[in-house]
């Protein structure tokens, strides 16, 4: 097989199996923008950010309910020989997930006033909290099922099952908030019954693989390799979350609201990032012994980097217009939230450097270097802690937003440092960064002219279209190799 064909061929497979799992990892990322209009029309801001707040607790404490078991389990699996190691490895994760998971979710029933006191600033939300300690346990576990769908690379399969609970979440968001007009627990009382629908199909899809026998030395070599993902993922959790409280903490629970709304539609971004994640582990990891795999691991940052930029202008240019269009009553955002979309641009930046991230997570694997996962994330926490104490006060959520996006790139500089002193890639530097000089242009040059230039709306509505089709032109279909190349000849001459 000849280097292209070579490089083509795997290069297909990773984009052609994020494009699947983008279409079908929207479990726990496209609903909240799926459901916003429903949302923003029957929650004032204040509700909204009592959701936003219990949410981003779900999303930090999950952390210790998984105790990087799925980063262990998906490895061990992965580089397991046989059928019945895997089956071993499955079935000995689950059982100590089953045990860990019930204990924490009793003691977070238990103390469910305190927490809901310090998460929300009342007790009245107790119920959300002890809903949440239910939905713990239903979401460690749905977790494993799909790791091992995604370990075996059938994306489809993967996609099919994410998307049946996705129907289900939304039709039972809509029954609840449209017709029986419950409250903000609608959307937790959702959440139990999707998850339950995507553990049974997703457990009987997998069930040859589980056996109720664990191996205790197995066991212990599992949370060897995972814990340093136990402080790996709070760091990466917080970053994205942590400004919520700070926010509230400064300026109260409607700020939150509006800001976690203009946040959600950046969920585009992070949609097609997570499928990329998904994808991306399994792919490398079956990579490792390939000869020329770094040059396809450079060829797929520098894809992976024109696919960003091309979405960052499309939804940073159009979102505005698209968020305003009403259906009836309904828009995708309620005029009440509608000042919080000048932070889309830092989220969607914040997204795409930390996508940058994950493309670099190689070395830490092939080198058994983990630690370095967790000091880039933890510059990162640490950065966005101080960063939002400074920013917040006197800039609200555009600070909240910066601090966002400088962490990521915080974390993605700290990283690609020690990545390549282990593990050097060569990647394409010079066409990277004279893509982003051209995104940049004409960025500004359509916030020039939507703002300073009074033309048509449907006349500037078609300009930003058209740039994003020929921005998408330029990287994807044509050589920007040939034109460094130009600049080279000319700067010579």
């Amino acid at each position: 097989m000849g280097i292209k064909v070579y490089l083509h061929t795997h290069i297909k497979k990773i984009f052609s199996d994020t494009i699947i799992y983008t279409a079908g990892n929207v479990f726990n990322r496209l609903l909240p923008f799926l459901l916003l209009p429903v949302y923003t029309y029957y929650f004032v801001p204040a509700e909204y950010g009592v959701f936003s707040l219990v949410y981003s607790f779900w999303y930090l404490i999950i952390v210790f309910y998984l105790y990087g078991m799925e980063t262990a389990f998906q490895k061990f699996f992965i580089e397991a020989k046989t059928f019945e190691e895997r089956k071993s490895i499955y079935s000995t994760t689950i059982i100590l997930l089953i045990i860990t998971s019930v204990l924490f979710s009793l003691l977070i029933f238990v103390f469910s006033p305190g927490i809901a006191q310090i998460i929300t600033g009342s007790a009245d939300h107790i119920l959300l909290i002890r809903l949440l300690s239910v939905i713990l346990i239903i979401d460690s576990l749905s977790r494993f099922p799909l790791i091992l769908i995604n370990s075996l690379q059938r994306s489809k399969l993967y996609s099919f099952v994410n998307s049946a609970a996705v129907v289900v979440n939304v039709a039972s968001n809509i029954v609840m908030i449209v017709w029986m007009k419950m409250g903000i627990e609608a959307i937790f009382y959702s959440y139990l019954i999707s998850l339950s629908v995507l553990i049974i199909i997703a457990g009987a899809v997998t069930y040859n693989f589980f056996s109720f026998k664990i191996d205790f030395k197995l066991a212990k070599s599992l949370f060897k390799f995972g814990q340093v993902f136990i402080y790996y993922g709070l760091f990466i959790m917080s970053v994205d979350l942590i400004d919520r409280f700070l926010l509230e903490y400064f300026k109260g629970k409607e700020v939150v609201g509006i800001y976690s709304a203009s946040y959600r539609i950046g969920i585009v971004m992070n949609l097609l990032i997570s499928g990329f994640r998904t994808a991306w582990m399994p792919f490398f990891l079956n990579l490792k012994e390939e000869a020329d795999n770094k040059e396809i691991f450079s060829r797929v940052f520098t894809y992976f980097c024109f696919g960003g930029m091309v979405l960052f202008l499309g939804i940073s240019l159009l979102t505005d217009d698209i968020v305003k269009i009403k259906i009836y009553d309904f828009s995708i955002l309620n005029e009440a939230y509608l000042e919080g979309l000048v932070i889309l641009p830092y989220i969607l930046l914040a997204y795409l450097f930390f996508g940058l991230y994950t493309n670099l997570n190689i070395a830490s694997y092939f080198k058994n270097k983990t630690r370095y996962l967790l000091i880039s994330s933890a510059a990162g926490f640490l950065s966005n802690i101080l960063l939002n104490i400074v920013l917040i006060p006197s800039y609200s959520f555009i600070g909240a937003a910066i601090s966002t996006t400088l962490s990521y790139f915080i974390m993605f500089i700290v990283l690609y440092f020690y990545s390549q002193k282990i593990y050097k890639i060569d990647y394409e530097w010079k066409k990277i960064f004279l893509a982003a000089i051209i995104t940049a242009a004409v960025y500004f040059f359509n916030i020039f002219i939507s703002h300073y230039i009074k033309i048509n709306y449907l006349c500037n509505v078609f300009l930003e279209i058209i740039s994003v089709i020929l921005l998408f032109i330029l990287l994807f279909r044509t050589n920007l190799h040939n034109i460094i190349s130009a600049f080279k000849v000319r700067a010579n001459t």
